[in-house]
């Protein structure tokens, strides 16, 4: 049960006399020396504290939290994350590592993954404010700036006060360049007493941005007066003094950051820029290829720190054709900022590239879904789409792009495609002629032109187009081989053979126009000439895979599927990643009867590289047809895993089910591949008359009425209580009556129920009533434990502390090894005076708890009263270690932080405490306070 918190007034003269009344002893607890190293942002002593007090002490909890921020005040969000992690296995308070890990999120560009973190519900003000002004940051990130705005204004209707949310507001103003704007907010921050180093620097950065360089310089090094190694202060000022052409001193402002920071990527950037600038001669090709040697050798925490580095090396890598490695570098980015619309689209793009459609299309739809109306991520669904031939979709996600983008040649382009693929030739002539002739697209829009000719059979225009393209660009070996494609749809092998084998006297190694001129003379019956071209061609070019697989697909056609094999396993081997290579091996291998191999190497790829959904479902059909059921249903299963068709996957499963007897199995199928299918009809009907086979009626749907039917006495006690808590104490009343009138004295619930029918009595302002309700039944019992401590919570609150400190006695008798008897007794007994009671109770807590935040706070409360400040400090950091959002431990320690003469924490702290819009019982107290230090302030300022 809680206790309350109550400050008799007879102890606060008290804090008037102690102010100068602090130990000077230099035996200070290392932990503190920490706090105070850090809170004058001398973060490497304090590092230096903590990591020796971690290594005495590896489960110092309060340790733990004050190392993590520490590292986040480093910039080393990363190594934070382990901290704030081993926290909260110690049992740190959610909320205050809840705040500390969206900060290391922040540091990381993880801003998606920090808006999700921060999607939660808290009853406590200040932290939601704070909550606010963190995704406030995260959306400023994203460049959400709209969004960013709000939340830093929702923050400010909760704590007036807030700094942070201020600062969110200059700098949202500064991204719509309204400086003027931007410098009110700050300056409002700069007036406040103690303001953040984060003011000075967004000074300098607004002075910077309207060439008020002087300015800036001097609100910069006020911030690095403040923090002198503060990383972000040390990037603009260097980037100051290179807008001053001094770039010695700019060297030596990143030499410090690379120092404390190695490879921190704006630093780098200023490094490069500079050196840039001292070397005209630099060549842009060679910084690229120097760049991906540099990426390369940056340590996994380096690059996770700075994730913008992974996305970097992703677009480096794919610019040298290296999709592998621009795949891994974009998922290790993705890892940190998971749902970046960039990020995901370049993702889905190097999928594209690797041919890899289901992959692009999970990126891609998980894309759509973050940002609707995207008219990349749209154009990409569409084109992947098309490539599945999901050829309706694609329709739809054209459509949608001409739509967002109407003056878009390409998106037209893409819908006539599609339509060619989906057989709507004419829509596809009547959309392509639609699109401007002066487009630069002009020849793709031909090319497209032709192909729907053809599949329409308009082939006269067909080639009438195509000849026509030729006859502008002669020399053109793409026009020339399109030209040829078409005769050798039509038919006119002899023109096609003229046409390929002109494009291959422009270009003698023109792939495209060697493999078609190798069908063409298939085609003809001219088996031999076909492979030895292909065969002459590999001479030259022994690894192109495109020939290889050609020579493969020659075989097949001559259903020599072993030598097609050889070819296709070669070419297969060249590129282990390519899908299309790997199904027409496996296609190979079940023509020649070699099942086993076609499965195996289906399941290599599997265990190699990504995992998709067709290659699943490919492989349950090869599993099938060997009658193979186990392992087919599990190739199944692992589709849906792999985000297959799930309606129509678990359809299939549910008919194997079914076929094989196993009707709860196929049911469960049914349902699921019901719930999952767009079109529900198909397997609702299927389930029926499967149903209706089993002679099993339809499930039962447990409706409102049954389950009102079954009220247990618990759950009537459940909604006596949520009446209470709603306020709606008549009705809390009458049903606590009525559920106590219905249950026995043996029953469970029984006290609960009592207790919770006082609760509504003190709640109605009636405690004489709540008194004689709980007498009534410890004259029956008492020794109830629970009845008692309700009753002594009552004196409590009415400051009865003799009766409830009997009480407490009285239960301790019999209740020895109860922390909260002891921690109650105590703080009982300290409003009695009875301190070396006080104490040993609050011990005797704490020796049965260890870590209990209102045991701390009590023992430190005593402490303070016994003006043992040093002793009380660290009771209540470990305290709000465990209970962040507990405002009356936050006020004693700012009390405390004052006695002992520290005057900016106790400020601050203080400054929060009234902030809060919770009441407790010296909230009044804490305002006059806070006056009283404000007005001392500022005299000291005046003078």
């Amino acid at each position: 049960m809680v206790r309350h918190v109550f400050i008799p007034k007879i102890f606060l003269f008290l804090f008037l006399i102690t102010f100068q009344q602090v130990a000077q002893g230099n035996d200070k607890d290392v932990l503190e020396q920490a706090n105070i190293a850090f809170k004058d942002n001398r973060h490497n002593e304090a590092l230096i504290h903590l990591k020796n007090l971690t290594q005495k002490e590896p489960n110092n909890l309060a340790a733990r939290l004050l190392m993590a921020e520490v590292l986040i005040a480093f910039g080393k969000g990363a190594t934070a994350e382990v901290e704030l992690n081993f926290a909260e296995n110690l049992g740190a308070d959610k909320n205050r590592t809840f705040l500390l890990f969206a900060e290391a999120y922040l540091l990381q560009g993880k801003y998606h993954d920090t808006i999700n973190h921060l999607d939660k519900q808290v009853q406590d003000e200040i932290l939601e404010a704070k909550i606010f002004v963190l995704r406030g940051h995260a959306q400023l990130g994203l460049r959400q700036l709209t969004l960013s705005a709000e939340r830093y204004q929702q923050a400010l209707l909760l704590n007036a006060a807030n700094t942070d949310a201020k600062l969110g507001l200059a700098q949202v103003a500064l991204n719509y360049y309204r400086y003027d704007e931007a410098q009110t907010y700050v300056d409002d921050v700069l007036s406040g007493f103690f303001p953040p180093v984060n003011a000075w620097i967004l000074k300098a950065s607004i002075h910077q941005n309207i060439a008020e360089l002087d300015i800036a310089f001097k609100a910069i090094n006020n911030a690095l007066l403040e923090n002198p190694n503060h990383i972000q202060a040390l990037i603009l000022r260097a980037s100051l003094y290179i807008e001053f052409i001094e770039y010695e001193s700019a060297k030596k402002d990143i030499a410090t950051v690379l120092e404390l920071i190695p490879y921190e990527p704006k630093a780098m950037f200023l490094s490069a820029m500079i050196e840039t600038r001292e070397d005209e001669n630099s060549n842009a090709r060679e910084k690229l290829s120097k760049l991906s040697e540099s990426l390369s050798t940056l340590d996994n925490d380096t690059l996770d720190n700075n994730p913008s580095y992974y996305y970097l090396a992703s677009v480096v890598a794919f610019q040298q054709n290296n999709y592998e490695a621009a795949d891994q570098y974009i998922k290790n980015y993705l890892n940190i900022d998971r749902l970046n619309i960039k990020a995901m689209t370049f993702s889905a793009t190097i999928h594209i590239a690797m041919k890899n459609y289901t992959a692009a299309l999970s990126v891609l739809n998980k894309a759509n879904l973050q940002k609707e109306n995207n008219p990349k991520v749209i154009s990409l669904l569409g084109l992947v789409s098309s490539e599945l031939k999901q050829y309706e979709k694609a329709k739809f996600y054209f459509q949608k792009v001409i739509e967002l983008l109407p003056d878009s040649s390409i998106a037209s382009q893409q819908l006539a495609k599609n339509s060619i693929d989906m057989g709507a030739y004419q829509q596809a002539i009547d959309t392509l002629l639609s699109i401007n002739a002066s487009s630069e697209y002009q020849s793709t829009i031909s090319f497209l032109l032709v192909q729907a000719y053809v599949k329409s059979g308009q082939m006269t225009k067909a080639v009438a187009l195509a000849e026509k393209l030729v006859k502008a660009q002669p020399d053109n070996k793409e026009f020339l081989h399109h030209l040829g494609f078409i005769y050798q749809i039509v038919g006119d092998y002899n023109k096609a053979k003229q046409a390929f084998e002109h494009a291959l006297s422009i270009d003698a190694l023109h792939i495209k126009s060697l493999i078609s001129l190798a069908e063409t003379l298939l085609a003809t019956g001219k088996i031999k000439a076909s492979f030895e071209l292909l065969e002459q061609a590999l001479l030259k070019q022994e690894n192109n895979k495109e020939l290889i697989s050609a020579l493969g697909k020659n075989y097949t056609q001559t259903r020599q599927f072993k030598e097609s094999i050889v070819w296709f396993k070669r070419a297969y081997n060249i590129e282990p990643n390519n899908k299309d290579l790997l199904k027409q091996l496996s296609f190979s291998y079940m023509a020649a009867g070699e099942p086993v191999e076609a499965i195996e190497i289906i399941e290599s790829y599997l265990s190699n590289h990504e995992q998709t959904a067709d290659l699943f479902v490919l492989l349950g059909n090869y599993y099938q047809q060997q009658n193979n059921f186990d392992k087919a249903l599990q190739s199944f299963n692992n589709a849906i895993k792999f985000d297959g068709d799930k309606g129509k996957v678990y359809f299939y499963i549910a008919q194997f089910y079914q076929a094989n007897n196993k009707p709860d199995d196929a049911l469960e199928a049914y349902k699921k591949s019901i719930a999952w299918s767009e079109n529900k009809q198909i397997p609702l009907v299927a389930a029926s008359q499967f149903l209706n086979q089993q002679k099993k009626p339809l499930e039962a749907i447990k409706l409102a009425n049954d389950f009102l039917e079954s009220y247990s006495t618990k759950l009537q006690m459940i909604l006596a209580h949520s009446y209470y808590l709603s306020g709606q104490y008549d009705n809390a009343e009458k049903s606590y009556k009525k559920t106590l009138a219905l249950t026995p004295p043996q029953d469970e619930y029984h006290d609960n129920i009592v207790v919770g029918l006082s609760l509504v009595y003190q709640a109605q302002k009636r405690n004489s009533k709540a008194t004689q309700l709980l007498t009534k039944y410890l004259n029956k019992e008492p020794m109830n434990f629970l009845m008692n401590s309700s009753l002594a919570e009552i004196y409590m609150i009415n400051e009865q502390w003799k009766k409830a400190y009997d009480i407490y006695i009285l239960l301790l008798t019999k209740y020895a090894q109860q922390a909260v008897l002891h921690n109650n007794a105590a703080f009982a007994a300290l409003n009695l005076a009875l301190y070396d009671e006080a104490e040993k109770h609050s011990l005797a807590s704490l020796a049965i708890t260890k870590n209990h935040p209102d045991s701390l706070d009590t023992l430190g409360w005593i402490y303070y009263h016994t003006q043992e400040f040093d002793k009380a400090l660290p009771l209540f950091r470990q305290a709000l270690a465990l209970d962040y959002s507990k405002i009356e431990i936050k006020y004693h320690l700012a009390l405390t932080l004052k006695a002992l003469n520290r005057e900016k924490e106790a400020f601050n702290t203080l400054l929060e405490v009234v902030n809060s819009k919770r009441d407790f019982p010296e909230k009044k107290e804490a305002q006059q306070w806070l006056k009283l230090w404000a007005d001392a302030l500022r005299t000291d300022n005046d003078i």
